[in-house]
């Protein structure tokens, strides 16, 4: 079953990135990797606070939904109509024991 990116979904694109942890500096960097089409359902949102008792959460400038198999990693970057984003918060739905759908929150991404 492959709803809703079957009705409502579109060609994206989807750029695996890895990241790398300096050894003696400690600082972050990204490699990409070969760019690739994927379906999915990317629907941009306002910008949003969600409350949690932690405190104040992110909601994400976009949100992506893809069939529950989709290969997707946290800090991929998600091209859609010449918007970046980077994927987090990565999760499969309604769990992973009958899984249905991948969604993840999307967050622009600046060079």
């Amino acid at each position: 079953m492959n709803f809703p990116q079957s009705d409502w979904g579109k060609s994206v694109t989807r750029t695996p990135r890895t990241k790398t942890t300096d050894n003696i500096t400690g600082r972050e960097s990204w490699a990409d990797g070969t760019p690739a089409t994927i379906t999915a359902v990317v629907v941009r949102s306002t910008k949003a606070w969600m409350f949690d008792k932690e405190g104040q959460i992110e909601g994400g400038d976009a949100y992506l939904m893809g069939a529950y198999n989709l290969t997707i990693n946290e800090g991929d970057l998600i091209t859609d109509d010449s918007i970046k984003y980077y994927v987090k918060n990565l999760l499969t739905l309604p769990d992973t024991t009958n899984p249905l759908v991948k969604y993840a929150n999307l967050f622009i991404w600046s060079d």
